[in-house]
């Protein structure tokens, strides 16, 4: 009989690591189902779109695909995380069922291409409304003993409750700081929002959007989302918690709804390319994609991007991307009176929490007039974790105009953590699943140092040797437990290359958790289909590390 091992490399930049034992099989303890389960459960696909990565040449995906499918059409070309995408005349499924074939047969194909998956089904979290809304605040909050400020001042309960007004007072407004609002587009012509824009992108049309346009194409969400985050401080209307900050609209909800994780990609790549150092994001679905965990992964280590992302308004305890990527700040709805929404998502993966229940006031389109919260001013109340979200993106705004005036380097780990540390305990003490850390702060951060921490970006490489030939192995599942109850569960899907990326962690120990899905073109046994062990240590550092774990599953 054959011996079969599986050798794993782990290398990891700014990290130094350990084993402390042998990897080993732990079905028992841990099912192949768990560890698959949590990121495939529910998900839905886009039909007819493909994506493609590959490992040097571009022509070789696209070379693959058009002898499959002659009529494909390129959607995106993603070169920087060496993936292409296409709407094809084929199902996702025919697809890639024949580059499987393809694969299994021509092994200088395989080297060539590293992962072949779908866009995912994703939608905007969608805000919850009360048409007593107005009442219900006028009732609870409503004072008259408020300063002067905006024209609609005693209804930002939220821009207060998040010390926005003390982080003004310290001199700081988000001057010089872009915030990529990744949404349905941005009303430019509202008077809270003109002269707040800098250029933005439309990827389903590959068109460079002007500041003072109207690009709510998707609705009226994004403009709502702006506002929250960087509205005028002018006397009239709302403000923003980062009133002198600008926004980039990168429009992902079109006139054709979700315009797919390839071109939201893309769309990343262009705002990051173009100065974007914040990225909200108040939308989400399931399905882990390899492109978007690599594209994050990518803009974080090479741009230091900081990504903000809505928890959802399930409820439930659920994993739901992208705010479930590893490095980004996963956000919850807090109420007026330092609660936790009703509709707010839950889990291990909760960063912090920001003002999100329905009584959020905030810009909406001119053209939006059946929602004006008076009738006749362009605000609305909104409420959920999209609400919440760009709260914080806002209040990073702040600390990165801060940090870069003094000629602070940082990490995005380290602006997730210190937002964290600052934020105020509301729910359990310490950190809990409905707030994560606590309600955000702005002056606390403002006035206390970053973490000495830098944080760890972890990379996998995993490898399959059968009867002494050495294959990459495709498609890792991984889960890292860590040891303490505080830091989240990351997941992560390795692409066919057997590379996964897991950027701006908390150092710590982590009980890893790795199952093997389709290796069909390998034709590696069932019994690999099963969940293995190890554990493993990380730490900050400087010292690249690499280590070789062989699994040796008898003869």
């Amino acid at each position: 009989m054959k011996r079969f091992l599986i050798a794993i490399a782990l290398v990891a930049l700014l990290l130094a690591g350990c084993m402390s034992n042998i990897p080993k099989n732990s079905g028992d303890e841990k099912t192949f189902e768990e560890i698959v389960a949590p990121i495939e459960k529910d998900a839905e696909i886009m039909e007819s779109i493909v994506i493609v990565g590959y490992k040097d040449s571009i022509d070789d995906a696209i070379n693959l695909v058009k002898s499959i499918d002659p009529n494909a059409t390129i959607r995106a070309r993603l070169e920087q995380i060496k993936a292409v995408s296409f709407k094809t005349t084929l199902s996702f499924a025919e697809v890639r069922e024949q580059i499987l074939a393809r694969l299994k047969s021509d092994e200088q194909l395989r080297q060539k291409i590293s992962y072949v998956e779908p866009s995912y089904k994703r939608y905007l979290i969608e805000p919850i409304k009360n048409d007593n809304a107005k009442d219900l605040l006028e009732s609870t909050l409503k004072t008259k003993q408020l300063p002067e400020e905006e024209e609609f001042w005693e209804w930002l309960w939220g821009i207060r409750k998040v010390k926005a007004p003390e982080a003004w007072e310290l001199g700081y407004t988000g001057e010089g700081v872009i915030v990529a609002v990744v949404d349905t587009g941005v009303d430019g012509t509202h008077p809270d929002l003109q002269g707040q824009l800098v250029e933005g992108y439309r990827p389903l049309t590959d068109e460079t959007l002007d500041p003072d346009m109207d690009s709510s194409f998707g609705g009226a969400h994004g403009t709502h989302v702006a506002g929250t985050i960087a509205a005028k401080r002018d006397g009239i209307g709302v403000v923003g918690v980062a009133p002198n900050a600008k926004i980039m609209p990168i429009v992902i909800f079109d006139t054709v709804g979700y315009i797919g994780d390839d071109l939201v990609a893309e769309g990343f790549l262009w705002a990051a390319e173009h100065g974007a150092k914040i990225f909200s994001n108040s939308w989400g679905g399931k399905g882990y994609s390899i492109t978007l965990a690599h594209t994050i992964a990518f803009i974080m280590s090479e741009y230091n991007g900081i990504f903000v992302a809505s928890a959802g308004n399930s409820h439930t305890d659920e994993i739901h991307y992208p705010s479930c990527f590893p490095g980004v700040i996963n956000v919850a709805a807090s109420t007026a009176v330092d609660g936790i929404t009703y509709f707010s998502t839950r889990g291990r993966w909760i960063t912090v929490a920001a003002p999100g229940d329905f009584t959020i006031l905030s810009t909406v389109p001119l053209w939006d007039t059946s929602e004006f919260f008076d009738g006749e001013n362009p605000y609305a109340f909104y409420g959920g974790t999209s609400m919440a979200t760009p709260h914080v993106s806002g209040l990073i705004a702040l600390l990165l105009e801060k940090l870069d005036q003094e000629e602070v380097s940082y990490t995005p780990y380290q602006i997730r953590k210190h937002i964290a540390s600052t934020a105020d305990d509301i729910m359990a003490p310490g950190f809990d699943h409905d707030s994560g850390w606590g309600r955000v702060n702005a002056h606390r951060a403002l006035t206390q140092d970053l973490p000495s921490d830098t944080g760890a970006n972890v990379f996998f490489q995993f490898y399959v040797s059968i009867g002494g030939d050495v294959f990459y192995a495709p498609e890792v599942y991984v889960t890292m437990y860590p040891q303490s109850d505080t830091l989240p569960v990351y997941y992560g899907k390795s692409d066919d290359y057997g590379f996964l990326p897991i950027v701006g962690i908390e150092p710590g120990v982590y009980d890893v958790y790795m199952a093997f899905g389709d290796a069909a073109y390998l034709e590696l046994p069932v019994s690999l289909r099963k969940a293995y062990y190890m554990r493993i240590t990380v730490y900050n550092g400087d010292n690249p590390f690499t280590h070789v774990f062989e699994f040796d599953f008898g003869t």
